[in-house]
């Protein structure tokens, strides 16, 4: 039987008849056209000139920062001032000894094998003295004045150290004051052990050194302690996020960034790190001295002109929000505890470094070290501003420069692996550590990148970098 036009729906069995006939003789509505969903590639005028420029003044400040650290770490061996790594582990091994003999098992073998591996980092004459004051105070025998004897004969300035730890072994401890001050200055904690041993073996002097080192061992045995359960936790957290990547369940991806914002990123990291490097440098040829405080009113304005130059040069706020990082992703508490257990998976990989770190300075000689380890050893407020510059400022300002335009930028041009370790070797070359600490620091800033692209948001690795220097800090504040 053929449809009829008159046939009514609720007339026929079939209550869908109705709909068939609709469909046979209503003419086939037109859709409307799709969107232009094509993405409009921006353009900036002078891109690709701006671009090869921003990279060529990355590269001479990145070479500038490693000749300039070079040359001062070539007048600290110079100009005689304590080393820092050698003193802290002169204080390990001092300490360890203390605790064995509380519990009456001490064994020289023990800390004979730290004294070896501190006399393997030791560069200078200076330590070389120092080690003999360490392997003084371990034998309970004192300096050996045969070694003693040739150092002074063969550095000038030694000479008189010399004479001043032997006039205080004559004297039992007491000497003139300028003469200790500037043993203190040249060798400090290290002038204090020296001394000690000039006191009678139950001497108040001799106990205050033993339970300041047994603090320190302690502090570092218990922090060794923690870092290596949280390290053990890092690396299953590790392994479970690889295997949830390769099912597909983890995504690391950043927003697509064309590459003429690519281009805009890295010009704008490029001001910030020439203007973080030239103002404070400009500030020396001045004929009058400035506050210490305009050093960080320059550093912030370098930051500033860094963050907002993407957007003087056109590139639209939406894309500049999105390609920085700049919302609270999953919300601040989700992304700050994504940051703890990004933190934590990044522990092998900085253990790893710091392996690294150990081999490059067995074979150069030539220890990490930081200027910052100096500031702790000065007063309270001084103290307070340096944990604020290492706990907020830099976290802030280095997430927002290299994890907000750098990672970025370069990985619109290149591809995201190859733009971790490029911007992580930049952010490790430019810290003063020097090249021992750079593995280390690349395994921390590649770590930050990876947090970056899992979260979006810059929330996560700002955690992650506050929450590793903020135990730095606590290990240097309790050592």
């Amino acid at each position: 039987m053929s449809l009829r036009p008159e046939a009514k729906g609720r007339d026929s069995a079939c209550p869908f008849q109705n709909v068939v006939f609709a469909r046979q003789v209503m003419p086939e509505a037109t859709p409307p056209p799709l969107p232009n969903t094509e993405l409009v590639t921006p353009s900036y005028r002078w891109g690709r000139a701006g671009l090869v420029l921003a990279v060529i003044a990355i590269l001479t400040c990145a070479v500038w920062v490693v000749r300039h650290n070079d040359e001062e770490r070539l007048d600290e061996t110079q100009h005689v001032s304590p080393n820092r790594i050698l003193e802290m582990g002169a204080r390990y091994a001092v300490g360890v000894k203390g605790l064995m003999q509380m519990t009456g098992q001490w064994n020289s073998a023990v800390t004979d094998t730290m004294v070896a591996d501190l006399s393997n980092i030791s560069q200078t004459d200076e330590d070389t003295l120092r080690i003999e004051i360490l392997k003084g105070w371990m034998a309970d025998a004192g300096p050996s004045s045969s070694v003693l004897a040739d150092l002074a004969t063969k550095n000038a300035d030694l000479k008189t150290d010399i004479a001043t730890l032997n006039e205080f072994k004559t004297a039992g401890g007491q000497g003139a004051d300028d003469s200790w001050k500037k043993l203190h200055q040249r060798h400090g904690w290290m002038a204090e052990l020296a001394r000690a041993q000039s006191y009678p073996e139950k001497s108040p002097e001799r106990q205050a050194i033993v339970e300041q080192s047994i603090s320190t061992a302690m502090v570092l045995l218990f922090g060794s302690a923690i870092g290596l359960m949280a390290a053990a936790a890092g690396l299953v957290m590790m392994i479970l996020a690889i295997l949830r990547f390769r099912e597909g369940r983890l995504r690391l991806t950043l927003k697509p960034v064309s590459r003429a914002d690519g281009g805009i990123l890295i010009e704008g990291f490029a001001i910030y790190l020439a203007l973080f490097l030239v103002l404070p440098g400009l500030l020396t040829f001045l004929p009058f001295k400035l506050p210490r405080w305009i050093a960080y009113v320059m550093a912030f304005s370098a930051l500033g002109f860094g963050l907002l130059w993407p957007l003087w040069r056109g590139m639209k706020k939406a894309s500049w929000r999105e390609a920085l990082g700049l919302h609270r992703g999953q919300g601040l508490w989700r992304e700050m505890g994504a940051g703890v257990l990004g933190w934590m998976a990044v522990l092998p990989l900085l253990i790893l470094g710091m392996v690294a770190a150990s081999w490059i300075t067995k074979f150069t000689g030539v220890p990490p070290t930081h200027p910052i380890m100096e500031e702790f050893s000065g007063n309270g407020w001084i103290k307070i501003g340096v944990v604020m510059l290492a706990v907020i400022w830099a976290p802030v300002s280095e997430e927002l420069m290299f994890r907000g335009l750098l990672f970025p930028g370069l990985s619109a041009w290149l591809r995201w692996v190859i733009g971790i370790l490029t911007s992580a070797f930049i952010f490790a070359v430019i810290h003063p550590q020097g090249w021992a600490g750079v593995p280390a620091i690349m395994a921390l800033a590649a770590g930050f990148s990876l947090l970056r692209m899992w979260r979006q948001s810059l929330i996560a690795p700002m955690t992650a970098h506050a929450l590793n220097n903020g135990l730095v800090c606590v290990m240097m504040l309790l050592l």
